[in-house]
């Protein structure tokens, strides 16, 4: 038995296998940190690769929203709905959709750089999950060509080397279904107008005006005659009544009460056939639901809500003060006319960090601007949010808000918006006071929030030289299809 032991334990000859052992392992581990030393780039160069994709997918649907979409009417324009449509393919199975881009690049690369290919389709059809992007409270369009609710749906893919990233984007475009030259949608409309200092002085026309129009030539459009005034009708949001037991349209037709007033209101009749389809006086001033506060509140959210929205902020603590502009009141902010007509300062009266003093571009017919103001709450009804002055002509082109903020213009110069004005708020109206000359092309919509505010103070005063509402569809639909009012709503990397 010692014999046998002794032999077991004998471990000559054991180095020789034992060294093959560690070679073996050792060749196994230095392929093995060789092949991941090959596969770490890949794996790098794989990552880079599919966020390039990515930025080149985000790419192709900011240049679709800039180039594509924006100041183009969904429905009418020739590289949208209205184009040619396609089935299938690019579009996905069953799928109707317009090509806008199949190999696009970035601005000074090309193809070597990566592209990115662009289809746009209605909202009728939403496939993986798109209605939970587009909201179950918004009802989808029937048709694949025709558009309805402002609602469409971008898919954007992006190609580098061999990696591809593709994103699904909901555009959403804010509208207002305006149906007067002037509305008076809020819970009060109080007007006041003095009678006009001249023949055609004074305007408030629901004809349809083209921005091209001239006095001269009158209202060319082809669009339905609208109301020349329009006010809430009695129903929500506008319950009671406007002024004591009177309604909102007859509150509204106390300040046209003789017939150089009424003379200069003109547009749709709101009497019944066989009326005149169109007419002048009281009976063009309605009661209309289509413009209202709920309206208003939802359109002016969904431009606010766009991250290039500039806010100019009117506040009393940096007025301006009684007699500095104004006749009457403090003023927050001031437009003031330059040598160039699309071009104003934008001023208040602070200094340091409070202080506004900036040149603003009033926009283009090709480009329209915006221009967002927003007030504080002044319970006292005597502080003018933003007053227009200037000897030299301003015009504009687009949206110009005014939110918890009077709008009253001084300017003894020409100011010509073609576009849509909004002023609304509680405690607030629009003005157009004495020697200013003001023409809006397109609507006025001043809409008071407040139906408590104290009697004096009126939504719609005219003192003016020269005022000039009258309705155009081109103009409304100009400022309706800016890029500020189009967003994407929602959107996912499918």
């Amino acid at each position: 038995m010692n014999r046998s032991f002794r032999w077991v334990r004998d471990e000559r000859g054991v180095a020789l296998p034992l060294a093959m052992i560690l070679l073996m392992v050792l060749t196994l581990m230095t392929i093995a940190f060789m092949s991941l030393g090959a596969v770490e780039p890949q794996i790098s160069r794989n990552l880079s690769d599919g966020a390039r994709a990515r930025q080149l997918a985000e790419s192709g649907i900011e240049w679709a929203m800039s180039n594509q979409i924006a100041n183009n009417d969904f429905n009418l324009s020739t590289t949208l709905l209205a184009g040619t449509m396609t089935s299938g393919g690019a579009c996905g199975t069953g799928i109707s959709c317009r090509v806008l881009a199949t190999a696009g690049t970035l601005p000074g690369l090309t193809s070597a750089q990566g592209t990115f290919a662009v289809t746009l389709r209605n909202d009728l059809n939403t496939i993986n999950g798109d209605q939970g992007l587009i909201g179950t409270a918004n009802t989808r369009d029937t048709s694949a060509t025709t558009d309805s609710n402002g609602i469409l749906i971008l898919t954007s893919t992006g190609t580098f080397n061999n990696a591809s990233r593709t994103i699904t984007a909901v555009v959403q475009r804010g509208n207002l279904n305006i149906r007067a030259a002037l509305s008076l949608p809020g819970v009060q409309s109080d007007t006041f107008t003095n009678d006009p200092p001249c023949g055609g002085c004074y305007s408030i026309d629901g004809h349809d005006w083209k921005v091209a129009d001239t006095s001269a030539s009158g209202p060319t459009g082809t669009n339905p005659t609208q109301f020349g005034i329009a006010t809430c009708t009695t129903s929500a949001p506008c319950t009671g009544t406007g002024e004591g037991a009177l309604s909102y349209e007859a509150n509204a037709e106390l300040g046209f009460n003789d017939a150089a007033k009424q003379g200069y209101v003109s547009g749709k009749n709101q009497m019944p056939s066989p009326a005149p389809s169109t007419t002048t006086g009281l009976n063009t001033i309605a009661a209309d639901p289509s413009v209202n506060p709920n309206a208003i509140s939802k359109f002016l959210a969904n431009l606010a809500s766009n991250p290039s929205t500039q806010i100019l902020n009117s506040t009393s603590a940096c007025q301006y003060a009684t007699g500095s502009g104004s006749p009457s009141k403090p003023e927050g902010l001031r437009m003031a006319a330059t040598a160039t007509v699309n071009q104003v300062t934008i001023t208040n009266n602070c200094s340091g960090a409070n202080q506004i003093n900036q040149n603003l571009n009033l926009g283009t017919a090709t480009n329209p601007a915006m221009v967002y103001v927003k007030g504080d709450y002044d319970p006292s009804s005597n502080f003018v949010g933003m007053a227009v002055t200037g000897s030299q002509p301003i015009t504009g082109y687009g949206i110009l808000v005014m939110e918890e903020a009077d709008l009253s213009f001084f300017q003894s110069s020409q100011f010509t918006w073609n576009g849509i004005v909004i002023v609304t708020g509680r405690n607030v109206g629009v003005g157009f006071r004495g020697g200013s000359n003001t023409e809006i092309r397109g609507a006025l919509i001043a809409n008071e929030t407040n139906g408590a505010e104290v009697g004096g103070y009126f939504e719609f005063l005219n003192q003016s030289a020269t005022m000039k509402i009258r309705y155009g569809k081109d103009a409304i639909d100009l400022a309706l299809r800016g890029l500020y009012n189009t967003r994407i709503s929602a959107y996912r990397e499918n």
